[in-house]
């Protein structure tokens, strides 16, 4: 159905609600009756900021189609209004951060006029930073390339055939042990202050059930089903910014996989049973207003903490713990990700990979404790010659 700004409403499969967005309008040129039209907007503010955007050109350079002259930065202040609307909140923060890194140099040039040798070339001056914050960078470059593209700013996108390398700084997946865990909890709790107690709950949350910090964060008490054991997960904190008015929950989750019901353990039963008989507020995590906990001040706090017990810890390490645990007790691997909310299996069926290439390197070194000069002297005690043994060929006596 079209409406009176200009707009057609059409069903779409693949859209959330049901429905994408069409501006479709006429204007003149040189006296020329034309009819302009563009699909798959999400929001109907989207196709009206367009549809503004568009007539504004027509009066401006009397058509359509002439390549807007527009900077990097123009252009990245262009897509957060307009073509964001795709992302999650998260991904657009995250954008909005990784901005710094190119917008004194990249930033200041005509976006027509960066081509993939001054993208290689922008690159190629980071190959001494590190690997994943390159691989970010490009990320949020190609999602303003792309808007330019859909704008017809630009006719093909310069990132595509770029290369960007970097230091690898990961780390190795590390996992929180058990007595770790409890001695890190019991130094919170130490603290007798109602917001230690409470990262102290995120901490066992997140150890008992792999819950991202995000989704830990969104929990209310009405998300736990103490009858059948179960945790509703469902939704996830999303922060714009580090205002108490930038935090909000939000059920545009990761996947649709993320969005399930996660059997509760029962001595993660037992920890909120106590923790909610002196948490009076709905939310299961929470400032002692009740408000929305920071995740950074959370991770970086816990983490201070922490490393005055010689443990090392970041929270997603946590989820690391659950997925190493379930796999070292042989947990079918569709089960973990069923567990684990991979929406990929082939996410699921790497750390398995890697924790069964760890198991052999642990069950080698074990196997190869033995001292083959003992084994020597014990054969000889029971007359049997030392080739027999395979354990002891080429070692010389």
């Amino acid at each position: 159905m079209e409406d009176n700004m200009g707009f057609i409403k059409r069903k779409s499969k693949t859209a959330k609600n049901g429905y994408t967005y069409e501006v479709n309008f006429t204007y003149k040129e040189h006296g020329v009756t034309k009819r302009h039209f563009k699909r798959g907007f999400i929001t109907k503010k989207e196709a009206e900021l367009y549809e503004v955007e568009k007539k504004n050109e027509v009066q401006k350079n009397g058509a359509l189609g002439k390549k807007k002259k527009i900077t990097l930065n123009e252009a990245f202040n262009e897509f957060l209004l307009y073509g964001s609307g795709q992302y999650q909140e998260n991904t657009i923060y995250n954008t909005r951060k990784d901005w710094h890194y190119f917008k004194e140099n990249l930033g200041l040039m005509q976006i027509n006029e960066i081509t993939h040798t001054v993208l290689q070339s922008y690159f190629n001056d980071r190959i001494e930073e590190g690997l994943s914050t390159n691989k970010n960078i490009r990320k949020t470059l190609n999602r303003i390339f792309v808007y330019c593209i859909r704008q017809q700013y630009i006719d093909n996108n310069p990132l595509q055939f770029v290369i960007v390398k970097g230091e690898d700084r990961s780390r190795k997946k590390e996992v929180l042990s058990q007595n770790d865990l409890n001695k890190l909890v019991n130094k919170l709790r130490e603290k007798n202050k109602f917001k230690y107690d409470s990262y102290a709950i995120a901490i066992l949350i997140g150890f008992y059930t792999g819950l991202r910090i995000s989704e830990v964060l969104a929990l209310y008490k009405s998300d736990i089903d103490f009858e059948n054991d179960l945790i509703r997960v469902e939704k996830k904190l999303v922060f714009k910014g580090l205002r108490k008015q930038d935090y909000y929950v939000s059920k545009q989750m990761k996947s649709k996989k993320s969005k399930a019901l996660i059997p509760l353990p029962l001595i993660l039963k037992n920890q909120l049973n106590q923790w909610l008989e002196v948490n009076p507020y709905a939310r299961i995590v929470c400032n002692e207003d009740g408000s929305f906990v920071n995740p950074t001040c959370l991770s970086n706090q816990v983490k201070k903490i922490a490393s005055s017990c010689e443990i090392n810890f970041r929270f997603h390490m946590l989820r690391h713990s659950y997925a190493s645990i379930l796999i070292y007790n042989r947990t079918d691997i569709r089960i973990a990700q069923d567990l684990l909310r991979h929406s990929n299996f082939n996410t699921t069926l790497s750390i398995y990979t890697h924790i069964n290439e760890e198991q052999k390197k642990q069950a080698v070194n074990e196997v190869f404790k033995i001292d083959c000069g003992n084994f020597v002297a014990d054969s000889k005690r029971k007359n049997e010659s030392p080739k027999e043994n395979p354990l002891c060929k080429g070692v010389s006596k």
